[in-house]
């Protein structure tokens, strides 16, 4: 059974441990806030899209996990730069959902229309389109595991009428999330034992 991009988007961020989306509705973002409405994913309204931003940074940077902002395109979306460089430089793991023109608009100097990726390319570790129905999981899951494992902001861009295409989701991508064990070298782990063995009083 197809999906919509936009729950694609929306199930594959609440996998990822998102819990909240701050934003404003409206326009072409509708269909996702729709999406997020039907799911386990809390939308928070905000008055500016500035706020949404550092709102979902403290959030992340105080749980340490996936929070997520998302707005309309052109002014919409470019409201979010202060909250997301602040992300950025703090390592906040943070996802912007950026919602663009519609493809259809694209070129024709629409005047909502916004190269975003050479705007937040600059402030993120992660930045890209979501340019076809068989991608919106992939997409994302590369976005939220980059956000989480490299601690900064992702940023995903979607074309309003995307979030509409239909996919079989048949690809099984999720988020990885390493747990390395650092400690130290087995050479210093037996220095160390001959020490506290050779001792005779021992305080731990």
């Amino acid at each position: 059974m197809s999906k919509s991009v936009a729950n694609i988007i929306v199930e594959t961020l609440v996998a990822a441990g998102a819990r909240h989306c701050y934003g404003i509705v409206g326009d072409t973002i509708n269909h996702f806030t729709d999406a997020v409405r039907r799911s386990d994913l809390h939308w928070v309204q905000v008055r500016h899209e500035e706020v949404g931003a550092l709102a979902a940074g403290g959030e992340a940077l105080m749980t340490g996990e996936l929070a997520v902002c998302a707005g309309t395109c052109g002014p919409g979306s470019l409201h979010f730069v202060n909250g997301i460089f602040e992300s950025h430089r703090n390592g906040a793991p943070v996802l912007l959902v950026a919602s663009d023109v519609a493809r259809e608009e694209v070129g024709l100097d629409f005047p909502q229309a916004v190269d975003q990726r050479k705007v937040y390319e600059q402030t993120s570790v992660f930045c890209e389109y979501i340019s076809h129905p068989s991608q919106a999981r992939r997409i994302t899951c590369l976005a939220a595991q980059a956000a989480l494992n490299r601690r900064g902001v992702a940023v995903v861009i979607v074309n309003g009428d995307m979030f509409t295409e239909q996919d079989d989701d048949q690809q099984p991508w999720s988020v990885h999330r390493p747990t390395p064990v650092t400690r130290p070298a087995d050479a210093e782990l037996d220095a160390l034992t001959a020490v506290v063995n050779a001792a005779k009083r021992i305080t731990i």
